[in-house]
């Protein structure tokens, strides 16, 4: 794997490499049809192209910085002042960018806070072409972060140049990636701090919705805990075995059409699949997952379609506090919060 990486911008038109070992800045413009409105609708003719590209311009494996630029993503600009203010903010946010498979993230630009909120298929279409020739992603980073560094506006060989003399820079405010927290444990130092981690081929982050502030007791974060590590035998002890009645085999539609997401904001891998597998034993069939941003607290939030039975059913799993969502894009939305062992 080479040590200096190469640099590709995503734009909606295309892809824009440089790197030490390219010369000057190599152009591929998206084949008609292979991308539209930031969605890949040819995942098989990408990748096809994206290897074609790669080769016929002799470009060596290495690790990669993937810079988005900023017709790529939706942005906003933080004005709360307090964490609860901020987390609603946040969330209000990603709730209403028109993305199927929307990751987001927090980022101090000056003094001011940013959400970002991107189309994870995008993205991970693109890596995932580029993984399979022996690539390696290092960093991935929003065109609104690099203003620091001297990249405003056009990404061309300089732009590399600057980006690459960055390098720890880039890597703290990535999307992927390690960083380190500081003293400041608030809920926005966490999500400026704390990069979420991917596996490579899996999703990359945050879903829909970051940390969102909740009211809960320290007993009810011990509770959680019980049940993130024993979450099926806790379903098992709730939920008596259903009865073949015309009234359960009602209950079961209705389960079956509720749309259900969990995001996994815990800082645990694997938690959200958890969820999931425990809500299909219960019942419910449409269930998305997802990563965000670590949040402090569990939350559920129901729609008015889902009823009292099954908002206990919910919550027999997730455990945490639930709230009511007038405006919701899912019937149940679940941001699964760390837990106090």
């Amino acid at each position: 794997m080479k040590v200096v990486p190469t640099i590709i911008s995503v734009s909606r038109a295309g892809l824009s490499v440089c790197g030490t070992q390219i010369n000057g800045l190599l152009k591929m413009p998206f084949d008609a049809g292979v991308v539209k409105d930031l969605n890949v609708t040819g995942l098989t003719e990408l990748a096809a192209q994206i290897k074609t590209f790669v080769e016929s311009n002799k470009i060596p494996a290495s690790d990669l910085v993937v810079v988005l630029d900023a017709e790529t993503y939706f942005e906003k600009q933080l004005t709360g002042e307090t964490d609860d203010q901020l987390a609603g903010e946040v969330q209000e946010f990603v709730d209403s960018v028109p993305l199927a498979s929307p990751s987001s993230k927090i980022f101090k630009v000056g003094d001011k806070y940013h959400a970002v909120v991107i189309n994870r298929r995008l993205y991970e279409s693109v890596r995932a072409a580029f993984a399979a020739l022996g690539f390696a992603v290092k960093a991935v980073v929003p065109e609104l972060v690099l203003g620091p560094v001297g990249v405003a506006g056009t990404f061309d060989a300089n732009a590399c140049r600057l980006i690459l003399k960055k390098m720890a820079y880039v890597t703290e405010n990535s999307f992927v990636g390690v960083t380190h927290a500081g003293a400041d444990d608030s809920w926005v130092n966490q999500n400026r701090k704390t990069a979420t981690l991917l596996a490579a081929g899996a999703i990359l982050i945050s879903v829909l919705g970051v940390g969102l502030v909740v009211w809960q007791t320290v007993a009810a974060r011990q509770t959680a805990v019980a049940r993130a590590r024993a979450r099926t035998a806790k379903i098992v002890q709730a939920l008596p075995s259903p009865i073949p009645t015309p009234a359960a085999a009602t209950t079961s539609a209705k389960l079956a059409d509720l749309t259900v997401r969990v995001v996994n904001a815990s800082g645990i891998t694997g938690e959200a699949q958890k969820v999931k597998e425990a809500l299909i034993k219960v019942g419910f069939n449409n269930i998305e997952i997802g990563t965000a941003a670590t949040a402090v607290k569990t939350l559920t939030m129901f729609s008015s379609r889902v009823s009292q039975e099954d908002r206990r059913r919910v919550l027999a799993v997730a455990g945490g506090t639930s709230q009511e969502n007038t405006q919701a894009q899912f019937d149940v939305l679940i941001t699964l919060g760390k837990v106090t062992p």
